[in-house]
């Protein structure tokens, strides 16, 4: 099969009509629901929002019935369809009285009538259950807890006591208000990132995947560590435009681990390389796991500039993860993929395929000099429609068309929920005051210490992130403690990225890490081996958030000569902690060599200084002991 048929599921063979006859009525009114919603955001990204009471309410109240009717299409038998067609029918009747009433709702905000409350009620249920169901049981418990939280404020002990909130006052803040779930998160969501999304899927029709796994192999598979490094290049190239580590690891997961197993490398190796670097493709440029737009938005940048300053740790990211197969390639004597099978990928046939690259290059060009998000993302799927007629392989027909349509809104399934329950609880923290009480909090405990308070962000974003998409942990943490950070002097945009970086973590951490289970499910390995084996990878790369907080020339802040300065001391620790982790440098490491190791790598983490030259001093003695000590 090839391998936009196994992402998107549909026979590029067949028409769609006979697609849609084989899959069954259900099947039909998903796909239906599906395009039409994607031909809303495609047509509105041109023409413009509609008010965006009535835009926000049509993108959840249509992706609520389309993730209802979903999950009875998963189940054999058709499960529970008979509760799930209620659901939709309830997602539709709430759709129909947001749209007829859009202009009189905020109208009503301080005195909601009785209408607001039952159909704000019902609102919030349905999307605390679709996100229990398409994100996980985590982010809908955390946002009934809020609820509770602002309903019994007075019960609660010390500092977190506040006062009471009514029923029809929670309603308020939650539905009439635009602060709840109607708010920045799902704002964001209705507008920038479902476009982007749309666009993915369209490059993912058009064999894009393909491309950058072929060339991956081209470059990397005759390399000490081949197929891993093929895994990392590829995950970090499909990652720019898919944005979900999940989808990342199955995509090119399909591919990679079985090519690494065959060489010799481990199934939880193999699965764990998979999932730690497809979770990394989150933090890479242009897409980032779409929670680039709601950075922008939080702190009121362009969003090409968050961009910009994601695109060195985003590399670093991948770059500490090459250093560590390389290392453990070594230390195994693990074989690379054979010249025979390196010399059926030709680059004639890759260079044929390279004008599909274009689109993103425009993308990155049009959001430079100032177009918005919503209409350069409109304009690169025009582009690449054109472009894929240029061969018979990439063209689009009426099947593939729909197919790219459904394949996107498919994968905005868990970040519209998360997004819509993150509003849900932006809303109950901005009400109940949780947000200052707990920032001021963070701030006392830390005593201003910024080396005490990020461990506690960092905990923070691990803990919420389990369970949840990058996206929803990423809102709940930054709201509670980006503050903090910035309170005590970490510049904003590093205040943000920060445990947005962790929250990436989260994927690959046990107990609940989405990408190591995914991995675990193509490599036939323990799910929690394969996560423990992916956050043993990516000790290097944990300190890289670290050292952009404290030298936001990481960031490209600052003057040329400060930034390539730190760039070259974090290349540096991060090749020495990856050796001191593998336990290999130039031969395999002692024990006293491990340390020494660390001990050099912390100090080219540290600001520059004295500090770095103790690390040079430090890193030079390993590799003499390494040549002169067998």
């Amino acid at each position: 099969m090839r391998l936009k048929e196994a992402v998107v599921g549909i026979p590029e063979s067949k028409s769609i009509i006979g697609v849609l006859r084989e899959k069954g009525l259900l099947a039909v009114t998903v796909t239906t629901l599906c395009v039409g919603l994607a031909l809303f955001h495609i047509v509105t990204s041109y023409i413009g929002c509609l008010e965006a009471f009535q835009h926000r309410s049509t993108h959840l109240c249509l992706m609520l019935m389309i993730v209802f009717l979903v999950s009875s299409l998963k189940r054999k038998g058709k499960g529970y369809l008979g509760l799930n067609i209620v659901l939709t029918l309830l997602s539709a009747i709430s759709w129909w009285y947001c749209v007829s009433q859009s202009i009189e709702i905020p109208l009503r905000l301080g005195a909601p009538s009785l209408w607001d409350f039952i159909f704000g009620t019902i609102v919030i249920l349905l999307t605390l259950e679709a996100a229990r169901r398409v994100v996980g049981w985590a982010i809908s418990a955390v946002a009934i807890f809020f609820l509770i939280y602002t309903y019994f404020g007075p019960t609660f002990p010390g500092i977190f006591r506040h006062p009471s909130y009514s029923f029809e006052e929670i309603i308020n803040a939650q539905f009439v208000d635009m602060t709840g779930v109607w708010g920045t998160p799902l704002g964001v969501m209705s507008t920038f990132i479902i476009i982007f999304l749309i666009f993915a899927g369209f490059l993912m029709q058009t064999g894009m995947v393909d491309v950058f796994i072929n060339a991956a192999n081209k470059v990397f598979g005759s390399q000490a560590g081949g197929p891993a490094k093929v895994a990392i290049s590829a995950s970090t190239l499909v990652g720019s435009i898919s944005g979900s580590a999940a989808a990342n690891v199955l995509v090119t997961g399909s591919i990679s681990i079985p090519t690494m197993k065959r060489l010799g490398y481990s199934p939880t190796f193999a699965g764990a390389v998979e999932a730690s670097c497809s979770s990394g493709g989150q933090f890479m440029p242009p897409i980032m796991g779409a929670s680039a737009f709601i950075i922008a938005v939080f702190i009121g940048v362009p969003y090409i500039a968050v961009c910009k300053a994601a695109i060195i740790p985003a590399l670093l990211w991948f770059f500490s993860f090459f250093v560590m197969v390389h290392f453990e390639a070594k230390k195994l004597g693990l074989r690379t993929m054979s010249k025979e099978e390196i010399g059926e990928i030709r680059w004639s046939s890759i260079l044929k395929m390279s004008y599909l690259i274009l689109p993103l290059l425009l993308l990155v060009y049009l959001l430079v000099i100032g177009y918005t998000p919503m209409y350069a993302g409109f304009i690169c799927i025009v582009a690449l429609l054109a472009l894929s007629f240029i061969r018979k392989q990439t063209r689009f027909n009426l099947g593939s068309f729909c197919a790219a349509m459904e394949y996107g809104i498919r994968t905005a399934f868990s970040v519209t929920m998360a997004c819509a329950v993150a509003g849900i609880i932006v809303g109950a923290v901005m009400q109940s005051g949780l947000g200052y009480t707990l920032s001021a909090s963070l701030v006392r405990i830390s005593g201003g210490q910024l080396f005490l308070l990020l461990p506690l962000v960092l905990i923070a974003s691990l803990i919420l992130g389990f369970g949840m998409t990058t996206v929803g942990a990423y809102i709940i943490v930054a709201t509670l403690v980006a503050p903090a950070m910035i309170t005590i002097g970490v510049v904003p945009m590093a205040a943000h990225l920060f445990p947005f970086y962790f929250a990436i973590v989260s994927a690959i951490t046990p107990p609940v890490a989405v990408a190591a289970y995914a991995a675990s499910g193509l490599s036939g390995a323990s799910p929690w081996s394969t996560g423990v084996t992916a956050l043993r990878l990516a000790i290097p790369a944990l300190a890289i958030p670290f050292v952009f907080v404290t030298q936001p020339e990481l960031l490209i802040m600052g003057d040329p000569v400060s930034i390539l300065v730190t760039l070259a001391t974090t290349v540096a620790g991060i090749i020495l902690l990856a050796a001191a982790v593998d336990g290999y440098l130039l031969r395999r490491a002692t024990i006293l060599e491990r340390i020494i190791l660390t001990a050099a790598a912390a100090g080219f983490f540290l600001p520059i200084g004295l500090w770095n030259l103790a690390g040079l001093g430090l890193g030079g003695l390993v590799v003499f002991l390494q040549k002169t000590v067998k």
